[in-house]
């Protein structure tokens, strides 16, 4: 396999303590070296917040198979150059949001978390308190938080949001 790596290589370790950085390699073709001297190449689907374990989606033989590296076997992750047939698949999405249908679902959500006295602010397109993430579309899975604890309660706040709220 031919590749060319980016200038982007770093410790693991390190990238735990960056989760904007791990949200930039979700869809991004990576090199992840694992322990034991092997090396996993794939499309990031997602990373778990809790044990920084990775979800990769690896090209073989046409299709694409799904492997779930554990946090701690991660001794490297770099970025590369895909190969050239290889493209990222696509993700079925259950249903199509339009953007102004997202914007309310903000503005809702936004409204739910004051009237929960939450001191909410807006980052860019993300919903803001505290140490705590919501990301577009805003449900109950977009949550980012390095504390489980904190995840579940906001969880349970954005749960009991009213449907007509």
């Amino acid at each position: 396999m031919q590749e060319a790596e980016s200038n982007l290589i770093t410790n693991y370790n390190a990238l735990k303590e960056n989760p904007q950085f791990l949200l930039n390699l979700i869809n991004k073709y990576v090199k992840v070296d694992i322990i034991k001297n092997t090396t996993i190449y794939g499309f990031v689907h997602s990373i778990d917040p809790i044990k920084y374990s990775i979800i990769i989606l690896e090209h073989q033989n046409g299709t694409f198979q799904t492997t779930v590296i554990p946090g701690h076997a991660i001794i490297d992750v770099s970025e590369v150059n895909q190969e050239i047939n290889v493209q990222l698949p696509k993700r079925e999405n259950s249903t199509t949001l339009t953007e102004s249908s997202i914007s309310e679902r903000k503005q809702k959500l936004i409204s739910w978390l004051k009237q929960n006295l939450l001191p909410v602010t807006e980052s860019e397109d993300n919903i803001a308190f505290g140490n705590v993430l919501i990301l577009p579309p805003y449900n109950i899975n977009d949550i980012c938080t390095d504390n489980v604890m904190v995840a579940t309660q906001v969880k349970n706040i954005i749960n009991k949001m009213p449907e007509n709220f």
